[in-house]
């Protein structure tokens, strides 16, 4: 570290920012980062709750929970996310199953038909006609993901590297410096 010792963390610039960070092994920066990344992406997260409030689905209040953070686990960024993973992303239906609900509205449902029984006759593409069991109906398509990218961009940039920077000092602080 160089000669100059400040009691306020937050003045180490240029030099001093740079032997700060020199002294951080790998690990130590990869904590930092991974911190930084969940501040922010925590940020975005709360717009991609909001957009799925907006967009008129039904009981989206309880379905908001389960839009996760996924921050990488070396470092190297965040997502945001509706796929299911362990025992997150799942909603409890009134028969208390669990059901990746929030996955089929962003991307929505084909058609389902039961294999056999009391179903309807259609032609296809071939010409031939067959016999389709009973439709099961399907999930339309909410896309309330789509616009987050958009508004999180500029959050992201605003906000990185602050929060990196506080991240950085908040473990320097933790080693003692």
């Amino acid at each position: 570290m160089s000669e100059t010792v400040y009691n306020d963390p937050g003045q180490y610039k240029g030099k001093e920012w740079q032997d700060l960070l020199r002294v951080f092994d790998k690990r130590d920066l990869r904590v930092a980062m991974k911190g930084a990344y969940r501040k922010v992406g925590n940020e975005v997260l709360k717009v991609a709750r909001q957009k799925l409030m907006q967009s008129g689905m039904a009981h989206a209040s309880k379905l908001k929970k389960d839009i996760r953070l996924r921050v990488y686990p070396k470092g190297g960024g965040f997502m945001i996310t509706v796929k299911p993973h362990g025992k997150q992303g799942y909603h409890v239906n009134r028969f208390g199953l669990q059901k990746p609900v929030l996955m089929w509205a962003e991307e929505g449902t084909k058609v389902r038909y039961v294999k056999k029984g009391g179903g309807q006759v259609a032609q296809f593409d071939d010409g031939k006609w067959r016999t389709l069991g009973r439709r099961r109906g399907q999930m339309p398509a909410y896309h309330f993901l789509d616009g987050v990218e958009a508004e999180g961009a500029p959050i992201i940039e605003r906000d990185i590297g602050a929060r990196l920077e506080e991240a950085v000092l908040k473990r320097a602080e933790k080693m003692g410096y």
